[in-house]
């Protein structure tokens, strides 16, 4: 029996099998009804009663044997001869690709067989649940509808954040965008419990190398608010070539809510072997055969910390006479603590570029009472809100990249540690979301991207591998998946896939476990606010096309990157124009 909310759009022929199906479509759905990537319901009669099964239509096929190659009217087409329009069969066949039983089992065991009606689904609403797999108590989120359905929002689960996030697309894809959209949605999480509905809000820290989080931040400003997000500040590296990025409008004071980010080389008291590691990366790139340089810098370090000649590591290097005294020890170190002559002239140097440029150049130490520190990360967690690293040239002016990648491996030292603590010592579930923009910069895939430092990668591999225990959530975005390192990216369990470059198809089809046909034929064509989503964040695990809409799953106007061309182009007056 046909439900009101259901309409018989194709009849399944023969030789179906438990994944793929074919189906002729009826008449009356012929010419635009039925279309590609729309779902639909096939009915099936098994023993027991009926079975109904969720299918995606893969792709359609207008027939006319009047037009097959070879056939009877060959010639006369070949003349240009017009050939009348009821002299032969005309129909529309449609691939189906079987995705799962709904109101029953969801395994399909028993293929469709010729002669099951394949139903339209009037109110796709009704089987939302069914579709994104939640159910009542689910923290969700609604993050754009589902592509050809206006009336249907997509489902996002919240607790699969922690199994980490990529984001592809090449530039101009929307993929900086459709992350905002997500920002706003994790910024006002309605979580209904029975009658109760309580209102949540999910931590995050975003790198921003090009401006495309600055825009939150102004938001905050200018309104006054961000969902329910109590605060977003903007960490920067130069208050005064910030200044002059302010808007105009303010309801909020943007000095409370705008701070000079500092580090604090105390977060590596309990374990100065990791500042070694980090001063021997900053100047080489890799700790990879430098051991004993790592090992000899880190017994100084431990040396001074232990028997308290140094309290504050950050004074070792701001303060020239204790720096002096390290770089004397490093040449003659104390009893118990060997170090070759060709080993400490090489630490050394590792020393006076660190801190060269860390202290001198950059002032990346000591011009702040409020670095950024595990504090920074406990007041986050706590209260909530939204941390913006501003890496663009009005934020950083002048940062070379490998400086950049040491702020970015301070920040997810720091992060990595305090989750830890936090599962491990203060048997607390904290949660937040850590974005980074330009993911291949900071974790890169060394065999594919020569960039020659990668300073971060190491413990961004330990937040992919282990953070998801923690409630660490890793958010990656890049134009070239293949550039990131690979054990990262293997750990990300849910996909944001805009249009990417045509070289980029094969690994993306590979690293997501692969895709439905109609989907992957879009991969290089999607439009902007289009993105394919596939893995944990849609719990029933169906790959599905979202549209974000702007204005709607997006509120705030995208400022960074946008450039209007004809307003800075030089004019001319009509008289001056030759002819």
């Amino acid at each position: 029996m046909i439900d009101k909310n259901e309409m018989v759009v194709g009849i399944i022929l023969s030789g179906a099998s438990t994944s793929k199906a074919q189906c002729q479509i009826v008449m009356g759905a012929e010419r635009g009804i039925i279309k590609e990537g729309m779902l639909v319901i096939v009915r099936s009669h098994v023993k027991g009663g009926i079975r109904d099964i969720l299918a995606r239509v893969e792709s359609i096929m207008p027939i006319d044997e009047s037009y097959e190659p070879g056939g009877f009217l060959t010639e006369a087409i070949r003349q240009g001869t017009q050939i009348p329009p009821d002299i032969s069969r005309k129909f529309e066949i449609a691939e189906l690709d079987l995705l799962f039983g709904i109101n029953g089992p969801k395994d399909i065991r028993y293929p469709p067989v010729a002669g099951d009606q394949v139903l339209l689904i009037k109110d796709v609403k009704t089987l939302a649940t069914e579709i994104f797999g939640i159910k009542e108590g689910d923290l969700t989120i609604e993050y754009g509808v589902l592509s050809g359905y206006e009336n249907l929002p997509v489902m996002l689960d919240v607790e699969s954040l922690p199994m980490h996030l990529a984001v592809f697309g090449i530039t101009g894809s929307g993929k900086s965008y459709n992350v905002g959209a997500l920002i706003e949605k994790l910024a006002c999480i309605k979580w209904v419990q029975g009658e109760k509905v309580v209102v949540k809000h999910f931590p995050i820290i975003a790198i921003d190398p090009n401006g495309d989080y600055v825009d939150y931040w102004d938001h905050f400003i200018m309104n006054g608010e961000l969902g329910v997000y109590p605060e977003v500040i903007r960490y920067v590296f130069s208050l005064t070539s910030a200044q002059l990025t302010l808007p105009k409008k303010q309801t909020k004071n943007s000095n409370e809510y705008m701070k000079l980010f500092n580090i604090d080389l105390n977060e590596f008291k309990n374990a100065p072997r990791d500042l070694a590691e980090a001063i021997i990366v900053y100047y080489a790139g890799d700790v990879a055969g430098r051991e004993l340089q790592a090992s000899g810098l880190g017994a100084l370090l431990k040396y001074l910390v232990d028997r308290k000649i140094v309290e504050d590591l950050n004074v070792l290097f701001t303060n020239k006479r204790l720096y002096d005294q390290l770089y004397n020890l490093v040449k003659n170190p104390p009893e118990g603590i060997s170090i070759h002559p060709q080993t400490a002239d090489a630490i050394q140097r590792q020393l006076d570029t660190f801190r060269r440029d860390v202290v001198e150049t950059y002032s990346l130490i000591g011009r702040t009472r409020e670095p950024f520190t595990g504090s920074t990360v406990d007041a986050l967690v706590n209260k909530g809100g939204v941390i913006v690293i501003d890496l663009t040239v009005a934020g950083a002016p002048g940062y070379p990249l490998h400086l950049k990648q040491f702020i970015v491996y301070y920040i997810a030292y720091i992060l990595f540690k305090k989750f830890v603590e936090y599962k491990t010592r203060l048997a607390k579930q904290k949660s937040l979301l850590f974005i980074i923009e330009e993911a291949q910069n900071y974790c890169p895939n060394l065999a594919e991207y020569k960039i020659g430092y990668s300073l971060a990668r190491d413990v961004l591999q330990q937040i992919a591998t282990q953070g998801r225990k923690f409630g660490l959530c890793l958010c990656l975005l890049t134009q070239r998946p293949a550039y990131v390192d690979p054990v990262i990216i293997s750990m990300c369990n849910t996909f944001f896939i805009h249009r990417i470059a045509p070289g980029d198809e094969l690994f993306v089809k590979r690293v997501t476990g692969g895709l439905p046909q109609s989907l992957e034929r879009k991969l290089t064509k999607l439009n902007a606010g289009e993105v394919i989503i596939t893995g944990q964040a849609i719990k029933s695990g169906l790959p599905i096309l979202a549209q974000i809409r702007k204005g709607i799953d997006r509120k705030v106007e995208q400022k960074a990157g946008k450039v209007e061309i004809a307003p800075g182009l030089p004019s001319f007056e009509q008289g001056e124009v030759k002819t």
